[in-house]
């Protein structure tokens, strides 16, 4: 699999509307872009995305294996690892690889099964991501395979961190413009108007050690400026969601129930 040479520091922001597993009002923006949870109350989150659309689901997590409900005939499935460079001088990520899911302590909200990924100390790039195919086109290499959502607003997830993991990460997604797959940019370079992996997304600040509930709106990414510069992001031709895990530091993030809407 051909992952980024270079992803750059959290920058982007977006509106997200964030609930707490247990939170029955939304959170809002506050003024650097960053969601804010608000309030304590009885549910499980914003009714209107609790009953997720089976169209839309990517992944509700409750077969635990790199699979996703997208369906197994695309070959989509969730991958984890990071830049060999910084593993060479001592940084980890458990699971290197194929992402298969855990069992949440407690539960949460009904969902027993998320995907979690621990790790430290990368200094280029450590992700955990969810491809939407993986296959191969016209008798060529496998590779990653595009997605049309381009009749989606957005996606919907849950995540927490653990108790000494950064609370900071970001959620890229990318399209044919920005992963190498789609084969318009170059993986070549770091940086430059043709560059690869200058995805659109948002910074994850303050992420809370209890489950959050995040709303992502496509029109609401912006890409980071190192890459092929664009407008907006592609959503007739999305490739995965991407979790960026925060460099030079402690990380351990769950994730569960991803979805368009």
């Amino acid at each position: 699999m051909n992952r980024p040479l270079f992803v750059a520091a959290f920058g982007a922001c977006a509106f997200l509307v964030m609930n707490g597993c247990g939170n029955s009002s939304d959170g809002e923006s506050r003024g650097d872009g960053s969601a804010q949870s608000s309030g304590d109350g009885a549910s499980c989150g914003d009714p209107s995305l609790s009953a997720l659309d089976p169209t839309a689901l990517i992944d509700d997590m409750e077969s635990p294996d790199s699979s996703t409900a997208m369906g197994a005939a695309r070959g989509a499935g969730w991958w984890a690892g990071g830049d060999d460079p910084s593993k060479a001088t001592g940084a980890s990520i458990t699971p290197d690889g194929v992402v298969t899911a855990e069992k949440i302590p407690g539960g949460r909200c009904g969902s027993t099964y998320a995907n979690h990924v621990t790790g430290q100390g990368f200094g280029t790039w450590a992700i955990m991501n969810v491809s939407f195919g993986w296959g191969s086109v016209d008798g060529g290499e496998a590779a990653q395979l595009p997605y049309d959502a381009s009749f989606r607003s957005g996606i919907t997830f849950w995540a927490r961190v653990g108790d000494t993991s950064s609370a900071n990460a970001r959620v890229n997604i990318s399209d044919k413009y920005s992963n190498d797959a789609g084969g318009l940019c170059d993986k070549s370079i770091n940086s430059g108007s043709t560059a690869c992996y200058d995805h659109f997304g948002t910074p994850l600040k303050n992420l809370s050690t209890t489950w959050q509930q995040y709303k992502v709106p496509f029109r609401g990414l912006a890409q980071e400026g190192f890459g092929i510069p664009r407008d907006a992001l592609d959503t007739s031709s999305l490739y995965d969601v991407a979790f960026s895990l925060p460099l030079g530091t402690t990380f351990d993030l769950w994730v569960d129930d991803i979805s368009f809407y």
